[in-house]
């Protein structure tokens, strides 16, 4: 699975092991803007994946893309959720 994982990634479809970030993003307790941010996540980073589909959440605007998707996922042992519009699969 190449490119970005986004908006147009069906459920059913599995996330990537691993992903890199597009941009630096806010890794969060919960899929919401307003949850605890847990840590910031550099543009570059390379996080693994908790879980083997998105999760809806709240709306966003990242990496130019309006979206209300989030991956769960493990940046550096700590477990949250982060945008999907911001992850591309490595």
């Amino acid at each position: 699975m190449g490119g970005v994982v986004a908006g147009a990634v069906p459920a059913a479809e599995a996330a990537p092991s691993k992903a890199k970030m597009l941009q630096a993003v806010t890794l969060r307790a919960k899929p919401t803007n307003k949850s605890t941010a847990l840590a910031i996540i550099p543009k570059g980073g390379v996080v693994n994946t908790n879980d083997t589909a998105y999760v809806v959440g709240s709306v966003y605007k990242a990496c130019g893309v309006k979206e209300r998707l989030w991956y769960p996922v493990t940046w550096k042992g700590i477990k949250g959720y982060t945008v999907a519009a911001c992850m591309q699969s490595v």
